[in-house]
């Protein structure tokens, strides 16, 4: 009976395992299925309507929200990076400190990506939603440069995410020197802060769930 009651410790420890592992590889996947929905509902954005952002005197996504041939692309590009960054998050909330920290960025990330994107329909008709717009967008510059400063320090980094870090953080400052000067490089810069942000976001999940296995296979029998 002792013996038969180990067994079945053991085995619940394993499954329990196995499914905080699968947890950690399917949260990655969402980060990537995310992404790549944003990246192309944009780029059907862009092709129904160039003449918005692909100029000298650039605008944002922002401008694809305020038209009706382009909202439809534009609310699926932002909804479903929001939903699954949120689903991600989720999958994280049960780890240890560095996953629930995880869990914590991607909730709040998917929180203002919804925030810019409910703003933007409203922002053209007076100058307060156009504020309000801002703020979040402001924000959301905040949270990326913030989280991926954080991401980067987690490991030794290498030479690959070094680049990924100045990618994003370049797109960053091209963000605020929009804001602040008389420079229009605003969609180059949501573009580039995006694409580095998830690149490191995607790093930090693969690093997180490849310990996970690590430590299963150190430990297979622990109680």
């Amino acid at each position: 009976m002792i013996q038969g009651g180990r067994r079945g410790s053991w085995g619940t420890t394993s499954d329990a395992r196995v499914r905080s592992t699968s947890d950690l590889r399917r949260a990655v996947t969402y980060v990537v299925y995310g992404e790549l929905a944003f990246l192309f509902f944009t780029a059907v954005s862009v092709a129904l309507h160039p003449g918005f952002v692909l100029k000298w005197d650039e605008g944002g996504m922002s401008n694809y929200g305020l038209h009706i041939k382009t909202a439809v692309p534009y609310t699926l590009a932002l909804v479903l990076l929001s939903v699954y960054s949120r689903r991600a998050a989720l999958l994280y909330a049960d780890g240890d400190g560095r996953s629930r920290r995880l869990s914590v960025m991607l909730s709040i990330y998917s929180a203002v990506v919804l925030s810019v994107m409910v703003s933007t329909y409203f922002y053209s008709l007076n100058n307060t939603l156009k504020d309000i717009h801002f703020t979040f967008g402001t924000l959301l510059v905040v949270v990326v440069g913030v989280s991926s400063l954080w991401m980067y320090q987690l490991w030794p980094p290498t030479i690959s995410v070094r680049l990924l870090l100045v990618v994003q953080l370049c797109g960053d400052v091209m963000a605020l020197l929009t804001v602040v000067s008389g420079l229009h490089i605003l969609f180059a810069a949501e573009m580039l802060s995006n694409v580095g942000f998830a690149s490191l976001v995607v790093r930090t999940g693969r690093r997180v769930a490849a310990e996970d296995d690590e430590t299963d296979s150190l430990c297979p029998m622990t109680t």
